[in-house]
């Protein structure tokens, strides 16, 4: 009767139509539902806590969607304690500024995953270099391209032929790059980037999403001291679990 019970409490609560709720007649279901709703009403905690943990899991489950998508460029360990995503427009001056940070951290820490997602929200010039730097990852030259697109002067418009010279040094085949910039995949992953954004509340660039926790802007000592904490985190969870 307990499980019985509990299934259809769950239907209750959820609206599941599942053949499960047949179990119970009319009146049974009036009353469980009578019983149910004064339990909640005296207890409102319990429905408090059912919907922290709702919340609670669909941030883990958004996080892990950002985290570990095999389209994005990373570098790092897979199994890193803490990943950093960083959301970024190539015409983005703090994004500029927080370059070398970004790889100096990624070529000396082990304990550190970067991954990164182009979010070109600052003007066309954005686009068409976010558009090229996914067109010529296959390559397998994108870190040096995205260095060299995030190093061309602020004060200067970024063209087409910029575009192409900077892919060009960096070893790109431009051709198959520009064909490849007009693949829908491409059109498909920054606008999951773009909503990815929205659920995270990114309304500017760069944004740092540290082990699920956004970052935003590039704040060197705040940055630094949520690493601290997020490698805390991991080893007090791995200790809990021996």
């Amino acid at each position: 009767m307990i499980a019985r019970l509990f299934a259809f409490v769950c239907l209750a609560l959820f609206a599941a139509p599942t053949a499960s709720a047949q179990t119970f007649n009319g009146q049974e279901q009036a009353e469980i539902r009578a019983i149910v709703r004064d339990y909640l009403v005296r207890n409102p905690d319990v429905l408090r806590e059912a919907l922290d943990a709702l919340a609670e899991r669909s941030s883990a489950e958004r996080w892990q969607q950002i985290k570990a998508d095999p389209r994005d460029f990373s570098i790092g360990p897979a199994d890193a304690p803490v990943t950093i995503v960083e959301f970024y427009d190539y015409r983005c001056a703090y994004c500029h500024a927080a370059l070398q940070w970004v790889l100096d951290v990624s070529r000396t820490r082990r304990d550190i995953r970067f991954v990164f997602k182009e979010l070109p929200i600052l003007s066309d010039a954005s686009m068409e270099a976010a558009r090229a730097a996914l067109a010529a990852r296959p390559q397998g030259r994108y870190l040096q391209f995205h260095q060299a697109l995030m190093s061309h002067p602020l004060d200067r418009d970024m063209t087409s032929a910029d575009i192409d010279a900077l892919a060009r040094r960096a070893g790109i085949d431009v051709p198959r790059m520009r064909r490849d910039m007009s693949n829908p995949e491409i059109t498909a992953i920054l606008e999951q980037n773009r909503a990815h954004a929205i659920d995270y509340n990114i309304t500017g660039t760069p944004g740092f999403v540290i082990n699920g926790e956004l970052i935003p802007g590039f704040n060197q000592p705040l940055l630094e001291t949520r690493i601290r904490e997020a490698l805390r985190e991991a080893r007090e969870r791995r200790s809990t679990a021996r």
